[in-house]
């Protein structure tokens, strides 16, 4: 991948827990190397012809130019691939990987090198001083494991707007916060890649909720959230109903990982003989719709928190 030109590879992943590499590999998931770029921005991308264009020249005109950018094409059968080749920047590695989702995401991690990693979706638009911004808390606060940020929603018949919560700053309890989705949960995010490789953390199989359970996932770990004030993302919603039909395969699969979180919350508790079925009961009331997932949530969590010292 010299003289500026776009890398090809080819990647394909195995089973989660053999997905270790050294520094010395060269595909490696610990700490960055000094000759590394401090950034690896990694995106999968099918059939997006539509829109990552645009999502690729906001990454390539940041404000912060030390990073690569990992894009891994999931099998396209559009101009996706065409489209990402026009682009002559070295920063720029295209990985071809026809598999689904988070084993490509999990392609783009492998072969990333950054201290940190930076999610982006290939229809989705940075703010120009996104990585500047995020890379600067993390550089200041070592201890900050993911530092996300509010979003500018737009797209279809969805007015302009921008997420309408006011958290920021360091979340107190950020798997609480995720369960009651009271953080935005979508890819604007940047992590710190030694608590990756300390865990073991990979993205997991979940239909369009691929960075949800990541980020759940880090929550559970003890990672620290950190959240920027200010939007440095656009979220683009489309009405189609391709698009629609993704939303909702989304909702099902953050409501099962919500429910598995909770019960292994309960299983694991000291009072579990009476958690457990209280849980189930709770799961059950929430199928027949007589309580909302939240309430469902907030109920758990509380009776879970409540005495937990006790």
């Amino acid at each position: 991948m010299g003289n500026g030109e776009w890398g090809i590879e080819h990647g394909e992943m195995g089973n989660k827990n053999d997905m270790y590499f050294s520094p010395s590999t060269g595909g490696g998931r610990g700490e960055a190397s000094s000759s590394s770029s401090i950034i690896s921005v990694v995106m999968a991308a099918y059939n997006a012809e539509e829109y990552i264009a645009e999502a690729i020249e906001s990454v390539l005109n940041q404000s912060f130019a030390d990073f690569e950018f990992i894009i891994v094409d999931d099998g396209s059968t559009d101009n996706t691939r065409t489209t990402i080749g026009a682009y002559n920047d070295k920063r720029i590695r295209l990985i071809d990987n026809k598999q689904n989702h988070a084993q490509s995401l999990n392609t783009g991690l492998q072969a990333s090198n950054g201290k940190y990693i930076a999610r982006m979706d290939a229809d989705d638009i940075m703010h120009i001083d996104r990585l500047k911004i995020q890379c600067s808390l993390m550089e200041d606060f070592p201890d900050v494991t993911v530092c996300a940020c509010w979003e500018t929603v737009c797209g279809g018949k969805t007015a302009v707007r921008i997420a309408d919560k006011q958290k920021s700053g360091i979340i107190d309890n950020a798997l609480m916060s995720l369960l009651l989705d009271d953080m935005p949960t979508g890819t604007a995010y940047l992590i710190r890649r030694s608590f990756l490789t300390e865990h073991n953390l990979w993205f997991e199989d979940f239909a369009f909720a691929e960075d949800y359970k990541l980020r759940v996932e880090l929550a559970r770990h003890g990672g620290v959230f950190y959240m920027e004030s200010q939007p440095l993302a656009y979220k683009r919603i489309s009405d189609s109903t391709i698009s629609r039909k993704r939303r909702y395969e989304q909702l099902l699969s953050k409501s099962k990982i919500k429910r598995d979180i909770l019960f292994s919350l309960c299983s694991q508790h000291e009072a579990s003989q009476a958690l457990v079925p209280f849980c189930n009961a709770c799961f059950e009331l929430a199928d027949r719709r007589l309580i909302s997932e939240s309430d469902m949530t907030k109920q758990i969590y509380a009776l879970l928190t409540k005495n937990k010292n006790h």
